[in-house]
């Protein structure tokens, strides 16, 4: 019943402001001061995202940190690159709401629990890049999420999409480069 109140409501209200996860609120922007070494590749002084398996060597350059980006404490966080299957975690701030730190750090170890569970959950095993010959990039595991082409070393975030479904619901859709 709900769902066919939804499916009329977007159909009265517009269905081109919605998509799965609802109406787009906001974008939540990941920028870092760049280093001197890396003024040659950004001569703006500004590096347009931060890595997300080792975000603590660069979060002393994060612009903003502990600016509270999202006044909500619980949240859904939708991980779906480079996944075949995406995963869903409902993720809790403490006090006022996210800073873009505190965001960073969980979702890393989001990816972190990821790539830990694919790779025990997979028979196809992730070719060491020491040993990937023919491959440049990582290989396609079958485990529970279907990692393909990139390591976690790989991916940086670049920004958050923030989305409220009709039920007031708030959804984190991730920007992530590679």
């Amino acid at each position: 019943m709900k769902l066919c109140i939804l499916i009329i409501f977007c159909f009265l209200a517009g269905c081109n402001q919605y998509n799965a996860t609802g109406k787009y609120i906001s974008k939540i922007a990941f920028k870092l001061h760049a280093n001197k070494a890396d003024r040659d590749i950004f001569p703006d002084g500004i590096e347009p995202w931060i890595n997300l398996d080792t975000p603590n060597k660069k979060i002393d350059s994060l612009i903003d940190p502990d600016a509270i980006v999202l006044p909500n404490n619980k949240v859904t966080l939708i991980i779906d690159y480079p996944l075949t299957h995406r995963a869903v975690f409902e993720i809790e701030g403490t006090g006022n709401g996210f800073s873009r730190k505190q965001l960073i750090r969980l979702i890393s170890d989001k990816y972190h629990e990821i790539y830990k569970e694919e790779e025990n959950s997979a028979s196809t095993k992730t070719v060491a890049a020491g040993d990937r010959k023919t491959l440049l990039n990582r290989n396609q595991t079958n485990g529970k999420y279907g990692i393909c082409c990139h390591d976690l070393s790989d991916l940086d975030l670049s920004y958050i999409e923030v989305h409220k479904n009709f039920f007031g619901k708030i959804f984190l859709v991730l920007d992530v480069e590679s």
